[in-house]
């Protein structure tokens, strides 16, 4: 039982370094000390909100990878997190969600926090849940945002026809 433990821990540290250094490609001229420093700011993270640092480890370089700037990226996180705990979505999907709505309409109009209560409120009042906002929102964002539609109107609008039956895959493509 020790032996079999002590492998399982070394091939999920294994893991969790590989993800790390995956995460530090997308930070051309990071510093040792700044990867130790973010490196702990996972594990602290995964402590702080209950989850597995092999789930954060992905949705770090996800929201890396779609221009969450490092300085902010644990903010971000920490709302995915708690986004994906209280949808019943996986962290990977509340990060592609939020990250989809805020590239869309620009941090500086709509933060994280502020889309994810928008979701949330649109998967209380219609029928959809986060996953499927998640894997849909990319239909409806980016031109809504560009015609100058708030989300708050575009969310409402899926909760209204979701509400009536019509899936959020139709509903997103519809709006």
């Amino acid at each position: 039982a020790v032996a079999g433990f002590t492998a399982a821990s070394i091939r999920e540290f294994a893991s969790f370094e590989k993800g790390m250094n995956e995460v530090f490609t997308l930070l051309p001229g990071i510093t040792e000390e700044a990867m130790g420093a973010m490196t702990d700011d996972v594990l602290k993270l995964a402590k702080e909100m209950g989850v597995l640092p092999e789930e954060l480890v992905p949705a770090l370089y996800q929201s890396l990878s779609a221009g969450v700037p490092p300085e902010n990226v644990f903010n971000f996180l920490k709302v995915a997190v708690k986004g994906s705990k209280a949808g019943v979505a996986e962290t990977a999907e509340a990060v592609d969600a939020l990250s989809s709505v805020v590239n869309a309409y620009g941090v500086e109009a709509l933060s994280a926090e502020k889309a994810s209560d928008i979701m949330f409120t649109t998967i209380r009042l219609g029928k959809t849940t986060y996953s499927e906002l998640s894997g849909f929102l990319f239909n409806v964002a980016p031109a809504a945002a560009a015609a100058g539609v708030g989300f708050e109107d575009v969310a409402a609008a899926i909760a209204a026809l979701t509400a009536q039956g019509v899936p959020t895959r139709v509903a997103t493509t519809q709006i």
